[in-house]
């Protein structure tokens, strides 16, 4: 399996360890996974607002989710409870 992670931001490494960890906690609960693709922006100079793109690669069409916040947090959390709810549906 492969997973591609772009970090465009400021954010440490620590987050895209922890992304990959959570995607790898992922196949193995679902088997069907065959790629990941997380892309990572920051828009604003004071309060910055983080975007982020996962695209799960699935047999059929992909699985594409998006999200937008201020807290890095929430969105990690959000990528999480969505990716694991749109691969229950396709299982």
């Amino acid at each position: 399996m492969n997973i591609i992670v772009r970090n465009n931001t400021e954010l440490p490494n620590k987050y895209v360890r922890f992304i990959k960890w959570k995607i790898y906690k992922l196949k193995e609960k679902f088997n069907h996974l065959i790629y990941a693709e997380v892309h990572l922006n920051a828009e604003g100079n004071f309060r910055q607002r983080y975007t982020s793109n996962l695209r799960l690669g699935v047999s059929g069409h992909d699985i594409i989710i998006k999200n937008q916040s201020h807290n890095i947090g929430e969105i990690l959390r959000d990528l999480d409870k969505s990716a694991h709810r749109y691969l229950r549906k396709r299982k």
